[in-house]
């Protein structure tokens, strides 16, 4: 079978356009099959859906010290401790001394939220002591460790080794914006 460059275009044209309407068609049936089943996550990455079938987003206004946590922890490359955080957010935010609670507070409510449900931070210590330091999740391997880079400088600034996080309680993400990065 030998065919024209006229005749090749044109059959590419209607095989995409075929393909295009078939895969819309699809997500439709799929949309339509995951609300009468009252499936509330996605099949492929497991993002929570709303009632009428579309990707569920968070509400309310975002907080601006998570980030604050995450671009502090980036920009380091090293664990950090809540202190070292506090004293960074009352310099970010030309704060004096006296604001230094509100913003501790606001830290500790950022920071359990980024470990908690957005799984993107890990606390670390030491076994016996109360200091705790914040790292990336990303920095941890499959069994819990540090990465070897951030594990020497942990013990540098600790006297110690760390513990091992336990990564089977890193939450997963729910929303679609949490498995994008910000």
């Amino acid at each position: 079978m030998n065919f024209s460059d006229n005749e090749l275009a044109a059959m590419r044209l209607f095989y995409e356009d075929e393909r295009t309407r078939y895969s819309a068609h699809l997500r439709h049936i799929d949309k339509v099959l995951n609300k009468l089943r009252g499936k509330k996550l996605e099949n492929d990455n497991g993002v929570l859906m709303t009632k009428t079938g579309v990707k569920a987003k968070k509400r309310g206004p975002k907080s601006v010290w998570g980030k604050f946590i995450l671009d502090q922890l980036e920009q380091a490359n090293t664990p950090l401790s809540y202190k070292t955080l506090v004293k960074r957010g009352l310099e970010f935010k030309k704060l004096d001394f006296n604001s230094e609670g509100l913003v501790r507070a606001s830290i500790l409510n950022s920071a359990f939220r980024l470990r908690s449900i957005h799984g993107k931070i890990a606390t670390v210590g030491q076994f016996g002591k109360k200091e705790k330091f914040l790292i990336l999740a990303s920095w941890l391997d499959e069994s819990g460790a540090m990465s070897q880079k951030h594990q020497d400088f942990f013990m540098k600034i600790a006297g110690g080794a760390p513990e091992r996080v336990d990564v089977s309680t890193l939450p997963k993400p729910r929303y679609d914006e949490d498995i994008k990065p910000l």
